[in-house]
């Protein structure tokens, strides 16, 4: 059991009134709980209880801090609720991005798979070279992206993961040293001049 915050214990308190019952409820000593009240008081400057005979009850000033208190305690089991959707992949979003061909071929049976087990979980896609990606992924703007490592990009502040290797074609003209080859290494053409949409 995580340890209680100072709000929660303020809660209990206020909710119970009285340091012991509190105590019980949040499994602390009842000396631990007056210690964390008293540590929530000097923070705040000012006594947040009256102590009575039996148990406690809230000041003004106790009473004005009660609905920021129980707002802070929602906002946080609010946020333990996301957290933990997201950690089983019951909630949040996922962005990926590819390049073109890897979008049309390879990303619509994965995400679809992904949707089946995952449907809570929201997709957004982003199309666009590997460097492009890359800058994405390294900006926080991408949670995934699939790319091809000849981009040219540096890959810093990217884990890789392989995925497949990808036949690459070349055409060459009849009379070229290499034509009728099966296979080449990109090495063999070193030198030569290429017509290329970009580098």
């Amino acid at each position: 059991m995580p340890i209680p915050d100072l709000y929660e214990v303020f809660r209990s308190v206020a909710r119970h009134g009285s340091f012991t019952a509190a105590a019980q409820v949040l499994g602390y000593t009842q000396s631990a709980v007056s210690r964390q009240v008293q540590t929530l008081e000097e923070e705040w400057g000012t006594p947040l209880f009256d102590r009575l005979p039996r148990g406690v009850r809230l000041t003004e000033a106790g009473r004005a801090l009660l609905p920021h208190a129980e707002a802070v305690g929602e906002r946080l089991r609010a946020a333990r609720a996301e957290l933990d959707a997201l950690c089983a992949l019951d909630g949040g979003r996922l962005r990926i991005g590819a390049f073109s061909t890897a979008d049309a071929a390879l990303l619509p049976r994965t995400l679809a798979a992904f949707r089946a087990r995952h449907p809570a979980v929201r997709v957004t896609r982003t199309e666009g070279g590997s460097a492009r990606q890359l800058a994405l992924l390294a900006a926080g703007e991408l949670d995934l992206g699939v790319v091809g490592t000849a981009c040219g990009q540096p890959l810093e502040g990217c884990e890789l993961h392989h995925l497949l290797d990808e036949r690459m074609y070349v055409a060459v003209p009849r009379g070229h040293a290499l034509a009728g080859r099966r296979s080449a290494r990109l090495a063999d053409f070193a030198g030569e001049e290429w017509i290329a949409a970009s580098r």
